[in-house]
């Protein structure tokens, strides 16, 4: 598991958008699970389930949004905190009813309206006040309009959260799980907003009050049926939690002999440095599960950090053989070669790492491995042109281009990586 600092774009009310850096969690296993929930609720609203895609948030609140396109963000919070899968699958049944209504576009319309009432009616109304000699006056109409466009802005707002909702009750049913789910999530809001203290500013808020979504949605909750168990639910909260809580805490959460329970331990007693009681548990759960990819890229990860490579690479190539074309499976795997002194698995991980950054082109790590293999055979053009690739990838645009332009005289107009370094080149900042 990889957690990733990266620039987003997000909401701030109805003035624009605001910059901030988030982190992103890079693991195939969650994410191949959760965009597996994804699919059958894309499948469910007749969307291309292909099309489904899980980012992963490090951010312990339960949420998830959508910014557009089709692309759920998902918050760690809400896996570790979520009691059934059936709370998930009602956020992300949600979520996608925001994409199905087209909220996020006729959003972004609302908010430039709101943003444009504001303005005329603060420069209108400010003028003729200030006219009029009640410079006061001119202020209060100019708190006023904002408030009044908020006021507008996020009613719509809660008008789309109330329909989106509304479409995560059908998909709900239509797949078999329980509104229960959507309860569960209700009652860990309450707690939240009486922590807070916020019931008396509830039209600033995008979503409904809890409350009233709760009462909206009464007769769809009332005699729900138990939530399902489901082991892929318990097993990723599991991995979670054992990367994210302390270590101990863990292990006071996990004290029985479930799957889980074992692969939260393992996580546990490997961040306290306990390799040997986390080998056991592992070479265990291996036994029991011996096509389990994940279990042995776990066990490399382990080894490989503890500078155990040649453990690393055997654990790593096992799960790479059982869940091929993997490309953070494969990027492990590559590095583990690359730590070896040796050219034929530095060629070994070229076509690895020429899949997984197709796979991938804006994962820098690959590029950076990809310019370190192509080093290590000695081909300086081709490892500085990973490296161009990596400094893209890296946000590092102005850097990225002073070496494109300085490389592509050394290679020929037919060469694939001429086209690729004059894209490089191509690029606007914004981009």
């Amino acid at each position: 598991m990889k957690i990733l600092h990266v620039l987003f774009l997000c909401f701030v009310f109805f003035w624009g958008f605001s910059a901030h850096a988030v982190s992103i969690i890079r693991d195939t296993e969650i994410e191949e699970t959760v965009t597996g929930w994804a699919k059958k609720i894309f499948k469910a609203v007749n969307l291309p389930p292909e099309n489904a895609e899980i980012v992963l948030v490090n951010d312990p609140s339960i949420n998830a949004f959508v910014v557009g396109g089709q692309t759920i963000f998902v918050h760690t919070g809400l896996l570790t905190q979520a009691t059934s899968i059936d709370d998930v699958m009602f956020v992300l049944s949600h979520e996608t009813g925001h994409i199905v209504g087209g909220h996020i576009t006729r959003g972004i319309t609302a908010m430039e309206k709101a943003k444009t009432t504001t303005l005329i009616s603060t420069i209108l109304g400010g003028i003729l006040a200030v006219a009029a000699g009640r410079p006061d006056a001119g202020i209060a109409i100019m708190i006023g309009s904002q408030g009044s466009a908020l006021g507008q802005f996020l009613t719509y707002r809660q008008t789309e959260e109330s329909s989106a909702d509304r479409i995560a009750v059908d998909v709900m049913k239509k797949l078999g799980y329980s509104m229960q789910g959507f309860v569960n999530i209700m009652q860990h809001l309450r707690r939240l907003e009486r922590l807070n203290d916020e019931s008396d500013l509830g039209y600033l808020r995008t979503h409904p009050m809890t409350q009233s979504r709760v009462h909206d949605l009464g007769r769809f909750t009332e005699n729900a049926p138990p939530v399902k168990k489901d082991p892929m639910f318990e097993r990723i909260k599991a991995k979670l939690i054992g990367f994210m809580q302390k270590p101990q805490d863990v292990l006071n959460h996990y004290k029985g002999n479930t799957f889980s329970d074992r692969y939260a331990q393992a996580i546990a007693f490997y961040q306290m440095h306990d390799l040997n009681k986390s080998f056991q548990l592992l070479d265990t759960l291996i036994k029991e599960k011996p096509n389990d990819p994940y279990l042995y890229e776990m066990k490399g990860q382990f080894s490989f950090e503890k500078g155990f490579i040649d453990e690393a690479i055997k654990n790593y190539e096992q799960a790479n053989k059982i869940k091929p074309h993997q490309p953070l499976i494969e990027l492990a795997l590559a590095q583990a070669y690359l730590e070896k002194d040796d050219t034929n698995l530095a060629q070994k991980a070229l076509p690895i790492l020429s899949r997984a950054t197709v796979e991938e082109p804006d994962l820098a790590l690959g590029w950076r491995l990809m310019a370190t293999a192509y080093n290590k055979l000695g081909k300086d053009l081709e490892s500085d042109y990973a490296m161009a690739e990596y400094e893209r990838a890296s946000n590092k645009l102005p850097a990225a281009q002073k070496r494109a332009k300085k490389l592509i005289e050394h290679f020929n107009k037919q060469s694939p990586y001429y086209q690729k370094l004059q894209d490089i080149i191509a690029l606007k900042e914004e981009e």
